[in-house]
C-alpha cells in the first residue's frame, strides 16, 4: 500500500481528501520518545544519558519536510570509562561520534497523524483496503501490470477491457452463487 507524500499532499490540496497511511517512519518521529535512561537536561539545554553525564553539543538540522533532527554528542572519553557502558545504546556504539539522534515530526506531520486516528479516515481505509485487492487482481491475474501496446490510447483501451473482464468474471461467479 502507498504511503503520504508530502508531493502527494501537495497535490491534493483541500479539495481532494487523501486516504493513505503516513510514512512509518514519519509516524515512529512523532511517537518518539527517549529510551530508558536518557532525559533532557533543560537547565543545559542538552540530553543526559543515564549515568547522569550531559551530551557535550548538538546538531540540528531541518530536512525538506519540515521534520527538525537533533543529534546529540557525547564524550568518546566519558563514555568509555562509564560503568553502565554495556548497558547504553549510545556506550556500545563503535561509531567515531557517541550520539544519540532524535527526530521531532513537522506540525503537518503531525496533523496528518492526528487526521488518521479519525474515525472518517478508518472507515475509508476499510474501503480502501477491497479497492488495493482489486487492484493487486487486476494486475497480477489479468495482465494489467504491463501495457500490451503503446500509447495512451492503446493503455486505456487495455485498462477498460481487463475491468470489463474482471467484473464479467465477478457477475459469473455471483450468479453461480444464487442458483446454489
Amino acid at each position: 500500500m502507498a504511503y503520504v507524500s508530502d508531493d502527494n499532499l501537495e497535490v491534493c490540496g483541500k479539495e481532494i481528501t487523501l486516504i493513505a497511511r503516513t510514512n512509518t517512519a514519519v509516524a515512529a518521529a512523532a511517537n518518539g520518545n527517549l529510551e530508558e535512561g536518557f532525559c533532557f537536561n533543560k537547565d543545559a539545554g542538552m540530553l543526559q544519558c543515564p549515568a547522569g553525564e550531559l551530551s557535550t553539543r548538538v546538531e540540528k538540522r531541518t530536512a525538506k519536510n519540515g521534520n527538525t533532527y537533533l543529534r546529540y554528542i557525547f564524550s568518546k572519553v566519558t563514555c568509555r570509562k562509564c560503568p553502565q557502558r554495556e548497558k547504553c545504546r549510545v556506550g556500545r556504539s563503535n561509531a567515531k561520534t557517541r550520539s544519540y539522534s532524535i527526530t521531532q515530526a513537522s506540525e503537518k506531520n503531525l496533523e496528518r497523524l492526528k487526521f488518521e486516528e479519525s474515525e472518517y479516515f478508518q472507515e475509508r481505509m476499510k474501503i480502501r483496503h477491497r479497492i488495493e485487492e482489486k487492484n493487486g487482481e487486476l494486475k497480477e491475474a489479468h495482465g494489467l501490470r504491463k501495457a500490451d501496446s503503446r500509447g495512451l490510447f492503446a493503455m486505456h483501451l487495455q485498462m477498460y477491457f481487463t475491468a470489463f473482464t474482471a467484473n464479467v468474471k465477478r457477475i459469473v461467479r455471483l450468479d453461480e452463487l444464487a442458483m446454489e
